[in-house]
């Protein structure tokens, strides 16, 4: 088999192709990180929180999403298909579309405002006759709390929502609906559910992506696994959240190594 070459000029500006390439997503992950959410916009809505938040590949197709209406309280947590640009770019689309549908047009119960994103999203990319066009989806899980009830209301989408309650020392997970947000060739007709949870002042709830649990590392280089995962996160939670933050953070540097990061990585906490 024949090999070619690269002459010195053709290597040059492949190097500088890659150069630029790398700055152009170091200014997109300014760009972004921008968008999302800061520390101070979920101060205001949770007191005690943290937000794990580690992109593969500069930028994220991970997202999540905090606002507060009428007197509800909501975060969104999800995951775009894919990775780097073209995840991204989803990842702004739903912040665009939960920041519409919540705060715009005012929708309040959980499972009525992923219909209606569902509904816009699948409407961004019906005139896209591509034959190797893939349908993007979203994986995520909404919450909605209603503080004068002690009230939590959530929605899912593909995804679970992991619950501690203070008082009883009790872990509860919760799912929604299986199928996500789009991919629409994956399951044609859906309605999402929305479901209620009494919750006391202290409890603590968190949402996140799969890239945590999917980490590859350890002595056998395997997954992190849920189950891992959710264990860890209820053996720490008496910590506080800056505490958990930190030792979420060592436990998932210490199991990945030298192994490259899998995949976008987005955990959040907060406390009701």
């Amino acid at each position: 088999m024949k090999t070619t070459s690269l002459s010195s000029e053709e290597l040059a500006r492949v190097r500088e192709q890659q150069k630029e390439h790398q700055a152009g997503l170091r200014s997109a992950k300014i760009v972004q990180e921008g968008l999302l959410p800061k520390s101070r916009h979920l101060s205001r809505v949770f007191n005690n929180h943290f937000v794990l938040y580690r992109p593969q590949r500069i930028i994220s197709g991970d997202f999540f999403w905090v606002g507060e209406k009428h007197n509800l309280k909501y975060l969104v947590v999800g995951d775009c298909n894919g990775h780097g640009i073209s995840a991204a770019l989803l990842s702004v689309l739903m912040l665009n579309l939960f920041e519409y549908t919540i705060m715009n047009k005012g929708i309040k119960k959980t499972h009525k405002i992923l219909q209606e994103v569902d509904k816009k999203f699948i409407e961004s990319f019906k005139n896209n006759s591509a034959q190797s066009f893939d349908t993007p989806w979203v994986d995520l899980s909404i919450i909605c709390i209603d503080t004068k009830e002690n009230k939590l209301y959530y929605s899912t989408a593909n995804r679970k929502i992991l619950f501690i309650d203070s008082n009883q020392n009790t872990t509860t997970l919760y799912q929604g609906s299986k199928y996500p947000i789009g991919g629409w060739k994956i399951e044609s007709n859906r309605t999402f559910t929305s479901r209620s949870i009494n919750y006391s002042p202290g409890d603590s709830l968190y949402l996140g992506s799969d890239g945590f649990q999917d980490q590859l590392g350890g002595e056998k280089t395997k997954r992190f696994q849920s189950k891992n995962l959710h264990q860890f996160i209820e053996n720490n939670n008496h910590l506080t959240f800056e505490r958990q933050l930190e030792s979420l953070e060592n436990e998932l540097d210490n199991w990945q190594q030298n192994q490259q990061q899998t995949d976008d990585i987005c955990l959040v906490g907060v406390q009701l």
